[in-house]
């Protein structure tokens, strides 16, 4: 297991309270079917969710999904209310990016599931910098479900392209503060650990300007000692072409990371 990876399990921001939605007095019979579809996502947890198919609780919340989403507007709410809890938790964000995946192409009314993400994330990514200013917990969610997105969401086999230019610039305004925050870097490093290769791959100039960027991170004098730990693997992965390290150097950063 890598470094990160357990970094994952023990230090992602925590999940928001089950039941911590909005009660209504006299519910609707959508309010009560999007209640319930809520609780259904707070069950599902990030590895039945990257299970995709093979995940009998992933399949059960995306038929909820499903079957509530019968009209274009109700599709809309739906959007609107995965969407906003991803942003709200960053944790969920990455389960928020799988149910999305497993329903781009969900269509009701002309209006496409995929669309409708696809203009929220573009609606953001044009504040970007003013909600990163204004919020940053908010903007790791938005950075978190539009890399989750980026690696979910294909085009028959290929990932979006058009997704790759606004990937690449959120991650470059995440490091651009004078003093980067371990959540900041850890955010960063994760997403470039599980995307980073695709990344490369579609636009490998963009790569070279963030990964001097992230160096840079770890020369500021407020970095702390572990967002350099986490720089300093990350950086030694794309060296290695995005490949595991070996055994002895995960075992390294796994054991420095624990310590501090």
């Amino acid at each position: 297991m890598s470094s990160r990876k357990q970094l994952d399990q023990h230090t992602a921001p925590p999940r928001l309270p089950k039941h911590a939605h909005k009660k209504e007095e006299n519910p609707s019979k959508e309010d009560t079917e999007m209640a319930a579809i809520l609780d259904a996502m707070d069950d599902l947890s990030l590895e039945e969710a990257e299970a995709g198919s093979l995940s009998w609780q992933l399949t059960d919340v995306v038929l909820q999904m499903e079957q509530f989403a019968s009209t274009g507007a109700r599709l809309k709410d739906l959007v609107r209310t995965v969407y906003e809890k991803s942003l709200a938790d960053q944790n969920f964000a990455r389960i928020g990016a799988r149910l999305c995946g497993e329903l781009a192409t969900h269509e009701v009314d002309g209006v496409k599931l995929r669309s409708e993400v696809l203009t929220r994330l573009q609606q953001d990514f044009k504040k970007k910098e003013s909600l990163h200013a204004s919020d940053s917990a908010v903007y790791l969610g938005f950075v978190t479900l539009l890399c989750e997105l980026f690696g979910v969401l294909h085009i028959n086999g290929e990932p979006m392209k058009a997704l790759v230019g606004p990937v690449y610039d959120t991650l470059m305004e995440l490091l651009s503060t004078k003093s980067v925050s371990d959540d900041e870097v850890l955010c960063c490093t994760m997403q470039l650990e599980r995307i980073g290769k695709t990344l490369e791959q579609n636009d490998p100039t963009h790569m070279a300007v963030l990964m001097g960027k992230v160096r840079d991170s770890a020369l500021g004098k407020d970095t702390s000692p572990f967002a350099r730990c986490l720089i300093m693997e990350v950086v030694e992965r794309h060296a290695n072409s995005w490949a595991p390290l070996p055994q002895d150097a995960s075992d390294y950063y796994n054991t420095t990371l624990e310590k501090l």
